[in-house]
């Protein structure tokens, strides 16, 4: 009798193990329809300013005034501090657009850092970036080489989602004699509103100057 229990205790513990390696494995999300369920508030409100904004500032351009261009802008930004406190985020779910290592010999700081671009439901990217400041071209928002965060971005491939916290950058901290203090980006143009109905431009037109302090595969 209790060599028959030992018996039909080994059938169906080989019969558990069976089925659980035919199991189909927990992966993150594939698409944005998928990806919708992990959208935090936060994250959610920043894609419904952003389209408003979008719409904003095609009329503003629209009407061939300068001052209301400036001031869609300037409202957007008083919205985005409002919803962003010293400009952190927390748990954004993002999808990786590229990530480069920086090559800049002549500054130790960035030169080996990882340059990491990430999109948004709503089109707009955030990141690295490179801009211009008296004639030199400069890297900011690198991830720092070697670290927690350049380990966990080195394992990535464009097109996956992740997890991302970090904090916006103000342009004053690169040119301190800016009359405003927008958010650094690379902003929209008036050829990326040509079409009102031009909410998704995921076409790098946009990105934000952000620091990362956290970051993990959406798995």
């Amino acid at each position: 009798m209790l060599d028959n229990k030992l018996l039909i205790c080994l059938i169906f513990t080989l019969f558990s193990c069976t089925i659980a390696s035919k199991s189909p494995l927990i992966a993150g999300p594939l698409n944005w329809q998928d990806a919708e369920k992990y959208i935090s508030i936060q994250q959610k409100q920043f894609c419904d300013l952003t389209d408003n904004y979008v719409i904003d500032l095609y009329n503003a351009h629209k009407s061939r005034n300068e001052i209301k261009v400036n001031r869609a802008k300037k409202q957007r930004q008083e919205d985005l501090d409002a919803l962003l406190p010293e400009g952190n985020f927390k748990n954004w779910i993002v999808k990786i657009v590229s990530v480069k290592q920086v090559n800049t010999p002549n500054n130790k700081t960035t030169d080996g850092d990882a340059a990491a671009v990430f999109e948004l439901s709503c089109g707009s990217q955030i990141g690295s970036g490179n801009f211009q400041i008296d004639g030199k071209l400069t890297w900011a928002a690198t991830i720092d080489y070697n670290s927690r965060e350049y380990r966990e971005v080195s394992k990535l491939s464009s097109g996956q989602f992740a997890i991302i916290s970090g904090t916006f950058l103000k342009l004053n901290e690169f040119m301190p004699n800016k009359k405003e203090t927008y958010y650094a980006s690379r902003p929209l143009t008036s050829d990326d509103l040509k079409t009102i109905q031009n909410t998704k431009y995921g076409n790098g037109d946009e990105l934000f100057l952000s620091y990362i302090t956290y970051i993990a595969a959406a798995n």
